[in-house]
């Protein structure tokens, strides 16, 4: 056993998918079982109704968890307190116990938490950010061909964007953090903003959770492996919303089932999908680290070009302040400059760029 690694947690957040969180609690407790790592798996229900209890094995290593505080930020905060709480009995110190975030509608090999122990034990971050693949989970219907094809430019433009900021956005899906590092970091957090006139809550912890501790200074590190399968049945419910952004920025409700491909191709032109799909990559995975005093790496003012270079300065002298309120206020506040007329124009002109096309 490592001295950095005494205690591994994977923490499950489960809202109506009582089932897939069985089978996914399931293929974790035999993965610790190919391991030496002394492990728990945290199921949090947060507010199930797909027969929660019934779907889960008995076994000692399994920790269930209920928070009426509804969201996939609030569930990992509740999972991880449970981990840090079994690592105070036992003695265990913050920076020698880790948790694995992970979702119920995920697939995963035998090899999963024993590879996190090596990988965890080779690498010196604070927080990993581990591979996600999506694909058809527990039998849902695969998308269609030409939406993974169509798809396949998201890839490519946020490896280059993470190129000059580095990680900043993790997926939830699949991260490893110390409980040091999660605690330093404020624990997760569950964005919220106003949607038709309600304040309800909205995707985005994961994400929010790796800029924070970007900012904080904490090293965040992406790794190879291991990896995770991870259900593509909200892309399969909204692959234009997808493909174009708007996904995200609505309310976050749990997709139960595995519905069926959208019909295809919609009636909104590619032209206007893959525009606005790209500016919010740029607005996301570049913009928003650098308004948020990220520094740049690598030879970003040769990509963008003098006049693009130029601006950029400005936006970032337009980045709100953290003095006013708490993190939420905050992040509000910089996605509503992202999406500025004249913020968005400039995103939309470097995806342009960075395509090859012409820029006016």
């Amino acid at each position: 056993m490592s001295d950095r690694l005494e205690l591994l947690g994977a923490v499950v957040p489960a809202r109506r998918d009582g089932v897939l969180a069985g089978r996914t609690a399931r293929a974790l407790l035999s993965s610790a079982g190919c391991g030496t790592t002394d492990t728990v798996v945290v199921v949090v229900d947060d507010g199930d109704n797909d027969g929660f209890d019934g779907g889960l094995p008995g076994d000692e290593r399994l920790v269930v968890v209920r928070t009426d505080a509804h969201g996939p930020g609030h569930a990992r905060t509740a999972g991880a307190r449970a981990v840090a709480a079994l690592a105070g009995r036992r003695g265990i110190a913050p920076g020698a116990a880790w948790v694995v975030s992970l979702d119920a509608d995920v697939s995963l090999d035998d090899g999963f938490l024993p590879g996190w122990a090596a990988t965890i034990a080779e690498q010196a971050g604070d927080v990993l950010g581990g591979p996600a693949l999506f694909g058809p989970v527990a039998g849902e219907v695969p998308l269609h061909d030409d939406v993974l094809a169509a798809s396949g430019w998201m890839w490519s433009d946020t490896s280059l964007y993470e190129r000059f900021v580095g990680l900043v956005n993790l997926g939830g899906c699949n991260h490893a953090a110390s409980l040091a590092a999660v605690a330093a970091n404020g624990w997760y957090h569950q964005p919220t903003d106003r949607v038709d006139g309600a304040e309800v809550v909205v995707a985005g912890d994961d994400w929010d959770f790796g800029l924070r501790a970007r900012m904080a200074g904490l090293e965040v590190v992406r790794v190879d492996g291991p990896a995770v399968v991870t259900s593509m049945r909200r892309i399969a419910a909204d692959p234009v919303g997808f493909l174009a952004g708007r996904s995200y920025e609505a309310a976050f409700l749990p997709v139960r089932g595995a519905p069926g491909a959208t019909s295809w191709p919609p009636e909104e032109p590619w032209v206007d999908v893959a525009r606005r799909g790209r500016a919010r990559l740029v607005a996301h995975f570049l913009l928003k680290p650098l308004l948020a005093g990220i520094e740049p790496a690598g030879e970003l003012d040769w990509f963008l070009g003098p006049a693009l270079s130029g601006e950029l300065a400005g936006l970032r002298a337009r980045a709100p302040g953290r003095r006013d309120g708490g993190w939420n206020d905050y992040r509000k506040a910089l996605v509503a400059l992202l999406f500025e007329p004249d913020v968005f124009g400039w995103c939309e002109r470097v995806a342009l760029r960075i395509a090859g096309a012409d820029t006016p």
